[in-house]
This record gives structure tokens, sequence and C-alpha cells, in this order.
């Protein structure tokens, strides 16, 4: 196997499809990460106002220079452009320059570290709502970023009610939860009906996020989403998990580590269809870089051509991909598994970064475009899952969502 799809590497290009936290549109940049005030996990979600900071990061694979900026825009509650001028929502000026960099040390893969931090000297958002960060290189033509960024900024103006149960209006713990919630607004909602907009997520994936919600009641400062079909989620199972921290010996979930072409490859156990619900200790779909050593810096962390393959017969009518943060919770000729006839098994490679990583198999219909859990990971109602409810506010005559509160729920059983 690992002979076989070892040249894939140099195919995988991560142009996302759908839209996602952070993501790269070329082949050069990786690990594009966002961490709210450096603490690792947390919604990429500030507080207007407040001491709040948002750090971006990425790496483009060489020790060569490159000029970066980046450009701020705000977004709807369905991630489109908003309406607002830049001076709505900007105080200070766009197209800022990424100029804290560093060259990795003692790694095989050459890389630079970039990052950047908002608010700065140069920016300071004014504005609640959806943003959208686009990265550029100057020496590349035309408009097109090489990658980007996704985060809110709230003004927490509601109060949340949520819970999830595995006991659905459709089933009965048969692979489903639904979520429930409600939410007190403020008394400048004149008709809550209309102006209030809820979007829900699963472990902050998009392909499956909840838009265009209808409440089931609303009394009094109250507006509550229950009994609702559309807020039905499939359960999924628990994520798998690998670990790549020391190049001399295999982690978690791999089978073995190998120095070829240059470069570390770890190749991981096969996998296989589950067809019962997992006891996996997992992160609902994050990976956190890291080294065996504990080094804190992010220059120091290696890349591993990483291999995956699941053991299962070819499936018509669409395509398997892999699923994680890793990847942008999108799906692309990147994080596309290829099949092996001779074998009788998919696979892909991709260079990740050394630390731990959560991942999935889903199945993407090419007709339908409905993404699936089975037959790789299964449904079950008690796998433990969160939930993110964000409310916005849009009044008569505004030309953008504002984000009045942020609010989390897990499903859980103990």
């Amino acid at each position: 196997m690992f002979k076989h799809i070892l040249s894939l590497i140099l195919l995988c290009v991560s142009v996302a499809v759908n839209a996602q936290s952070s993501r790269s549109f070329v082949q050069n940049v990786r690990t594009t990460q966002i961490m709210l005030n450096d603490e690792w996990g947390q919604l990429p979600v500030m507080q207007l106002g407040s001491d709040d900071v948002l750090h971006f990061s990425f790496d483009e694979m060489s020790h060569v220079y490159h000029r970066y900026t980046y450009r701020i825009v705000h977004c709807n509650a369905d991630w489109s452009q908003s309406d607002l001028l830049e001076i709505d929502y900007l105080e200070g000026f766009n197209d800022i320059p990424v100029d804290e960099w560093e060259n990795s040390v003692n790694t095989t893969q050459l890389y630079t570290h970039y990052e950047f931090s908002i608010p700065n000297e140069n920016v300071v958002l004014k504005a609640s709502g959806n943003y959208r960060i686009d990265v550029f290189d100057d020496e590349q033509d035309g408009e097109q970023p090489v990658a980007s960024f996704e985060f809110s900024v709230v003004e927490p103006l509601v109060s949340f009610e949520a819970w999830v149960s595995g006991d659905t209006d459709r089933s009965f713990n048969e692979g489903e939860q639904q979520v429930s919630f409600a939410v007190r607004y403020p008394s400048f909602v004149a008709s809550p009906a209309s102006e209030l907009r809820a979007v829900v997520y699963q472990n902050n994936r998009r392909d499956n996020a909840v838009f265009k919600l209808t409440p089931t009641y609303v009394t009094g400062d109250k507006v509550e989403y229950v009994h609702n079909d559309r807020l039905i989620f499939d359960a999924g199972n628990e994520y798998r998990r690998f670990e790549i921290a020391d190049p001399n010996s295999p982690g978690e979930g791999i089978e073995d580590v190998v120095y070829a072409d240059s470069y570390y490859n770890a190749v991981l156990y096969m996998d296989k269809p589950r067809v019962s619900h997992s006891n996996y200790r997992d992160e609902n779909g994050r990976y956190f870089v890291n080294t065996f050593e504990g080094f804190g810096t992010p220059i120091e962390a290696d890349y591993m051509n990483v291999h995956f393959a699941l053991d299962m017969p070819r499936r018509a009518g669409g395509d398997f991909y892999l699923l994680g943060d890793f990847c942008g919770n999108g799906f692309s000729e990147m994080n596309r598994l290829f099949y092996d006839e001779e074998g009788g098994y998919y696979f892909t490679s991709l260079p990740l970064k050394m630390g731990v990583y959560n991942y999935a198999y889903v199945w993407v219909s090419s007709t339908s475009g409905r993404v699936e859990n089975v037959p790789a990971e299964g449904n079950f109602f008690n796998t433990e899952n969160e939930y993110q409810i964000y409310m916005y506010y849009r009044g008569f005559g505004d030309r953008a969502d504002r984000l009045l509160g942020v609010h989390s729920v897990r499903y859980k059983i103990n």
C-alpha cells in the first residue's frame, strides 16, 4: 500500500468546495488555524468590544519568503458577503501585510510559519456578525486568495436554553439526535419570527448545518425551536484518532513510520467499516499540533506524509472523503479517497504537521450531494457530539446580520 500511494502526495491540492472555518486553496499552503485567546479548541468567536484576540496562522512549504496580505470581509448569517461598507465594520484599513513569519527549524520538510492577530495596531472590528479573511500572495496574479479564515464577532444580548436527545420525533435511539432550544431576546426586536435568524451546526461542520429556521413558538420575550424535523441530525460515530508526534516511533493508530524520498511517512493501520458504536476518546474532529518532545513553538514540528486506507469494496454513485478540521471539514481532491482495484480498498495520502488528529470517513453522493456516515462509520444515538447555535438579528432596513449570541450544547451519555 505504501509504495502505491506515495505518488499521490503531489496530487492532493486543498481546494474546498463548501465553506468552513479555515482552508487553503493552493498546495504550498498548509495547516491553516484560528485560535481564540491562545486557548486550543475554542470556537472562533470573539466578543465585540472585549479584550478577546483571534490568532491566525498558516505554513508555506518552503523557506522562500512570500509577501502575504489579508483582507477582511463582513458576511451574513449564511456566510455570503454582506452589504456593509468597510467603514461600517472596520476601524483602520484593509489589505494588511502579514509581517510575522519564521522559518522551520530542524525539519525534513522546509516551511515558513506565518501568523497575525486581530485586533491589532492596524485594524479593529466594530460590528458583530460573521467575517471572512482572505489571504493573498503578492507574487501571484489575480485576486484569488491562497487561504481564507472564517470567524464571528458576537454582541451577547440573548440567553439560551438548549438540549439534545437521542429520542427524536422520528425515532427512538436509532442513530439520530434532535436539538431543541429556546432564546430570550432583547426588547428592540420588534418581529422575532422574521428578524431573528438561528443557525445550528454539528461539531462545527458546514455540510449539514441548518439555516433559515422558523420558530415553533413565540411567547413574550422568548422564541422556541422544538419538535423541528430540520433539527434532527444523523448521530454518526466517535471520530477515529491517530498521533504523529515522534518520527522514530509509531504513535497511536500508526502501523509504521518510514523515511523515504527525504520525508517521513506515517502509515495508518488499515481502517474497516464500523458496525457498532465506538468508545474512542475523540475531540469531535479537532486536531492539535505538537511533537513528542513537547516543543511549544510552531516551527519545530515536522511534516509527515500520512497514508490512510479504508478496507471495503468499491461503492458506486459517489466518493469517500476524509472529514475533520485538518481538511477544513470540506470536500475536495485533497481529502477524496481513491480506489485500489487490486487491493480492494480506498486510500489517500496527506502531508500533515506532527500532532494528534481526529478523522472520519464519509460518503458523498454524486447525485444529491448528501453527506452520509454510512457505510464507513454508521449512526449511533449515543455518539458524543457538540452542537453550536448562533442567533442573528436583522431589523427592518438593516444591511447585514448582527450576531446576538452563540451557545454550545453537548450530547453525552454518562
